[in-house]
């Protein structure tokens, strides 16, 4: 493996495991703080707009919103019966 393959390959497990730690911190409180949402936007990199404290709010409530549709894709009942609407074919 070579040195940059090994770095992106860390750097998608550390944002797994942040991304893990945000969606127990909404489990385990029913929130989420503004110091988990500024790590990982320092993770991905500058936070741009979001220094300005009322954009970093919004994306607060906006990343708390997306780990609770997480939650409820990820507990909707299928049925293993059931065929996929879409099925993909090599032309």
């Amino acid at each position: 493996m070579r040195r940059r393959d090994f770095a992106a390959l860390a750097a998608a497990s550390t944002a797994g495991a942040l991304w893990q730690q945000a969606c127990a911190e909404v489990e385990d409180t029913g929130g989420l703080s503004a110091e988990t949402v500024g790590t990982l936007l320092d993770h991905q990199g500058p936070r741009g707009i979001y220094e300005d404290p009322t954009e970093l709010e919004r994306l607060r409530r906006a990343v708390e919103n997306m780990i609770g549709v997480q939650r409820t894709l990820r507990e909707f009942p299928l049925d293993p019966d059931e065929p996929p609407l879409t099925v993909f074919r090599r032309g």
